[in-house]
């Protein structure tokens, strides 16, 4: 009867824990225009996510809010290369991320990020 209470108690501290770790490993809250799928947003989210980081000390990003600022598409109505700024907030800061994708000949996504001033 003891052994069954020690395994209850654990199973019950081990969901608790789980909860408490999934609650910090929210996702920010996306909103604003993007041409990323969310495979591409996932890949750049988490190089904005290391540059946040190392600018500000804060690893708990709350928002982001995406702007569209040119696209370029060939004549077949593909997007070639987009630009985009990201605001990313947390920690009561908020900073904006120039985001540079191109196209490449493999049907793959090629990106860069850097701080905009």
């Amino acid at each position: 009867m003891l052994t069954k209470t020690k395994q209850h108690s654990a199973l019950i501290s081990l969901a608790l824990a789980g909860a408490v770790l999934a609650g910090c490993a929210s996702s920010p809250q996306f909103s604003g225009q993007s041409v990323t799928d969310p495979l591409l947003r996932k890949d750049v989210y988490a190089t904005v996510e290391r540059l946040f980081s190392a600018m500000t000390q804060c690893r708990s990003i709350s928002a982001v809010d995406s702007r569209i600022i040119n696209i370029e598409q060939s004549p077949s109505g593909t997007v070639q290369k987009a630009e985009e700024t990201w605001r990313v907030s947390g920690c009561g800061t908020t900073e904006a991320y120039k985001v540079v994708m191109r196209a490449d000949d493999k049907g793959e996504t090629n990106f860069s990020v850097s701080q905009q001033r």
